[in-house]
């Protein structure tokens, strides 16, 4: 069984991949182009943009006030203003969300992990659980869930990323169906019944054209929250939303 104190084999092999990707940059997949990511825009964090509405939700539902970014990459994603469509939304991703306190922590780039008396209202790891083995995402899972006090928010998806690992290995290491997520987030919610969870789950499915067309769905637990797309009612039990 592994664990923080025991990570499997596997797992630091690919930190050690990591490690090396935010030093010397990389090359990744935009469309049918081969694009050259220089060290210093390597795992910038941006992507977390991409949820920030998510997240703002999750904010206001439990009027969290400090967040752990577990998996920031460069941290960029915060010293910018907010962005969407060319147009700028907000002067910073704090003053959108509302919090007092961001904090950022990345295995690649920090050393140790931190004190365990370092507790946040909210916990994030966008882009990151499914670049971690199978083997390792429960005690990953329940790190996250044992540094929130109410609510813990990642992001998954069912196909290959665009980035490859320098071996040539796809990065997206662990692609599972929806159910095995919600399997691995219930178990840790159970052990801490008082933090709510939002999972978005990113799948491609073929329209009646044949296709591809990518969604994202959303399992949580969250009373009060709204997510982008149709309003819903949200009890203490999981919802699936879209």
């Amino acid at each position: 069984m592994y664990s923080s104190d025991n990570p499997s084999p596997r797992y630091r092999q690919l930190l050690d991949y990591y490690r090396l990707m935010h030093l010397k940059g990389f090359t990744r997949r935009s469309g049918e182009r081969i694009v050259e990511v220089p060290a210093g825009e390597a795992f910038s964090g941006r992507d977390l943009t991409r949820f920030a509405y998510s997240i703002r939700g999750l904010v206001r539902a439990t009027e969290a006030q400090s967040i752990l970014d577990y998996g920031s990459g460069k941290g960029k994603q915060y010293s910018e203003e907010l962005k969407r469509g060319g147009k700028v939304i907000a002067g910073s991703v704090h003053e959108f969300w509302g919090v007092r306190e961001i904090t950022c922590y990345d295995p690649a780039i920090n050393k140790s992990f931190l004190s365990p008396r370092r507790i946040f209202d909210g916990v994030l790891a966008t882009n990151i659980m499914d670049h971690i083995p199978e083997e390792d995402v429960e005690w990953v899972v329940k790190r996250l869930f044992s540094r929130a006090s109410k609510f813990v928010f990642c992001n998954v998806a069912d196909f290959p990323s665009p980035l490859s690992l320098p071996n040539g290995e796809n990065a997206r290491v662990t692609r599972k169906p929806k159910y095995w997520w919600n399997q691995i987030f219930t178990a840790a919610n159970a052990r801490y019944p008082d933090v709510s969870h939002c999972l978005a789950f990113a799948e491609r499915k073929k329209t009646e054209e044949g296709l591809p067309k990518q969604s994202i769905s959303y399992l949580h637990n969250c009373p009060g929250l709204i997510l982008p797309g149709p309003r819903i009612k949200v009890s203490g039990t999981l919802k699936i939303s879209r």
